[in-house]
């Protein structure tokens, strides 16, 4: 196996749950990591050194992302579909996918990267890295950014608790 390919097979899965939470959509999110993956590619081509491969691909699928998101803004509202918890009637996991994704858009792009990147469970300085936030504001701007939702869903009446 190239290396190549197994920077492929150990990427994937997490780029393609950051793009899919990130633009709501399969197709586009597939679209996103396609092409982070194919500029991954091309790069190694050209000959640079890429010493963190995951958290410049975090980056590439991050700027992508936000970039879709600047391009459908006009055109299209983005319809979550997001998997969802098995314990819950179908009408109450529609519901609450609609509140938080609702909630989620409300946020600027930057801000819904950091709480995508945090909700992935990536590090501090992963975060900072796939970002490009300083490592010593991460803390303090995922704070501000996570009230910010929290603000948001009691907007809406629910209840993280």
């Amino acid at each position: 196996m190239t290396d190549f390919q197994s920077i492929y097979i150990g990427n994937y899965n997490k780029l393609f749950r950051v793009a899919m939470k990130m633009v709501g959509n399969i197709d586009s999110a597939r679209d996103v990591v396609h092409d982070a993956f194919v500029q991954y590619y091309e790069r190694e081509m050209e000959g640079h050194l890429i010493l963190y491969p995951s958290s410049w691909l975090y980056r590439v699928v991050i700027n992508k992302c936000m970039d879709f998101l600047k391009q459908a803004a006009r055109f299209q509202t983005i319809s979550p579909s997001f998997p969802q918890r098995a314990d819950e009637p179908d009408d109450t996991k529609e519901q609450r996918i609609s509140m938080v994704y609702a909630a989620l858009s409300a946020l600027n792009p930057h801000e819904r990267a950091l709480i995508v990147l945090y909700s992935e469970g990536l590090s501090y300085r992963e975060i900072a890295e796939s970002s490009g936030i300083r490592f010593s504001s991460v803390g303090k701007t995922l704070s501000r950014t996570l009230e910010k939702l929290e603000n948001e869903l009691k907007k809406q009446k629910y209840a993280l608790y």
